[in-house]
C-alpha cells in the first residue's frame, strides 16, 4: 500500500491524545474529555482503513502473529518488573505469590479482572481488540453474506455497548471496546473500499473540518450529560462519528507537511501501546514521588497531564528509532521490512 501522508500525521497524533487520556486527571478536565470520547475509536477507525482486503487467511494469521500477537506477549513481559516495582512502592512490601501471579494470568486472559487473574499491561487489550477485529473481517469476506454479518455486528456492539453502559453486565475492556469500536472499525475499512478521503483539498478539507467539528462538539454538550442516560447515549455515536471525520478533515489539511519525525512515530505507534504508560508510571514513582514528593493517588490537571505525555513522547522517539533499526519486531514489524524514515 502506497504511503499516505495525512495517514501518518492521523496516526502520530492520534497515538499521541491516547497518552494524556490514560494519565489519572480530575473530572470535567477539558479539553481532554472531548478527546476521551472518540481518538480511541478514531484510532480504529485507522486501523480497519488500512486494512489490507485479502482473503489469504493463512497468511493473515501469519502476519498477526508478528504484528500483534508477538508484541502483545513482549510489552506484557516488559511491564512486569515495573508492576512488581510498582506494588512494592505503594504497599510497602512485595505481593504474595497469589498476587504476583494474578498479572501474569491476566496477560493469557486478555487483561480481565477475576479471582484469579487481574490487568497488568492493561493498554495492550488494543492489540487484542484489533485481532479479533481483523479475523473477524477476514472470515465475513471469506463466507456468503458475509458484508451483511458485518453491519449486522457493528448494530449488535452499538446494542451491547449501549446495554453495559446502562446496567454494567461487563466492564471488561476488551468485550467493551470491541462493542463501541468494531462500527468505526468496519467504517473505515468500508471508507477505504470506497475511495473515501483519497483526494486532498485543503479548502474542501477545511470546509469540511469547521462542520463536521461544530457537529461534534454540539454534540459532546449533550453527551456530556450524564443525567439523562438515553441522550446522553444517542448523542455518543454522533460525537464519536463527527469526532473521527473533524480529526481525520484535520489531518488532511496537514497533507502537505512532510516530516520524517511523524513517519517515524507513525511507525512506532506499537511502541506507544505498549510502553507510555510504564513511562509515565516510571516519571511519577521513580521522579515525582521521590524529588516532589508527589503522592501515589495524585491526580494531574488536565495541562499536568498534557505535559506529562509531551514529555512521554519525547523519551520515545529514540526508543522508536532504536526499535525501528535494531528489533522491527518490537513495532509488530518483520526485519526485512522495517527501516527508519
Amino acid at each position: 500500500m502506497k504511503r499516505i501522508n495525512w495517514i501518518d500525521w492521523a496516526k502520530f497524533l492520534a497515538i499521541t491524545l491516547i497518552v494524556p487520556i490514560h494519565i489519572p486527571q480530575g473530572h470535567g478536565a477539558q479539553p481532554i474529555t472531548y478527546f476521551e470520547v472518540f481518538i480511541v475509536q478514531a484510532f480504529f477507525f485507522y486501523s480497519g482503513y488500512l486494512k489490507k482486503d485479502t482473503i489469504d487467511l493463512k497468511t493473515n494469521l501469519h502476519n498477526y502473529w508478528h504484528r500483534l500477537i508477538i508484541p502483545y506477549f513482549i510489552y506484557n513481559i516488559l511491564f512486569y518488573p515495573y508492576w512488581l516495582a510498582k506494588f512494592y512502592l505503594t504497599n510497602n512490601g512485595m505481593p504474595t505469590i497469589t498476587e504476583a501471579i494474578k498479572p501474569i494470568l491476566g496477560i493469557f486472559f486478555f487483561q480481565a479482572e477475576t479471582n484469579i487473574s487481574c490487568g497488568l499491561n492493561s493498554v495492550t487489550y488494543f492489540l487484542i481488540i484489533l485481532l479479533i477485529l481483523h479475523l473477524t473481517l477476514d472470515i465475513c469476506h471469506q463466507i456468503k453474506y458475509g458484508k451483511w454479518i458485518m453491519i449486522g455486528l457493528c448494530i449488535a456492539g452499538c446494542l451491547l455497548y449501549t446495554l453495559s453502559k446502562f446496567n454494567y453486565f461487563t466492564r471488561e475492556l476488551v468485550f467493551v471496546g470491541l462493542f463501541k469500536s468494531i462500527p468505526f472499525y468496519y467504517l473505515g475499512f468500508l471508507c477505504k473500499q470506497h475511495h473515501v478521503f483519497e483526494k486532498v483539498d485543503f479548502k474542501k478539507d477545511f470546509f469540511y473540518f469547521l462542520t463536521t467539528l461544530m457537529i461534534s462538539t454540539a454534540s459532546f454538550n449533550y453527551h456530556a450529560n450524564e443525567s439523562i442516560f438515553v441522550l446522553h447515549m444517542i448523542s455518543f455515536w454522533p460525537t464519536v462519528l463527527f469526532g473521527i471525520l473533524a480529526f481525520t478533515f484535520f489531518c488532511k489539511l496537514l497533507d502537505r507537511i512532510h516530516s520524517n519525525i511523524v513517519v517515524n512515530y507513525s511507525n512506532g505507534t506499537m511502541a506507544f501501546i505498549g510502553l507510555h504508560w510504564m513511562i509515565a508510571g516510571t516519571i511519577r514513582y521513580g521522579f515525582l514521588k521521590p524529588v516532589f514528593h508527589v503522592p501515589s493517588d495524585y491526580v494531574y490537571s488536565s495541562a499536568e497531564a498534557y505535559l506529562l505525555a509531551l514529555v512521554v513522547t519525547l523519551i520515545l522517539y529514540p526508543i522508536i528509532l532504536f526499535f525501528l533499526k535494531k528489533v522491527p519486531w518490537m513495532l509488530g514489524r518483520k526485519t526485512d521490512s522495517a527501516t527508519a524514515a
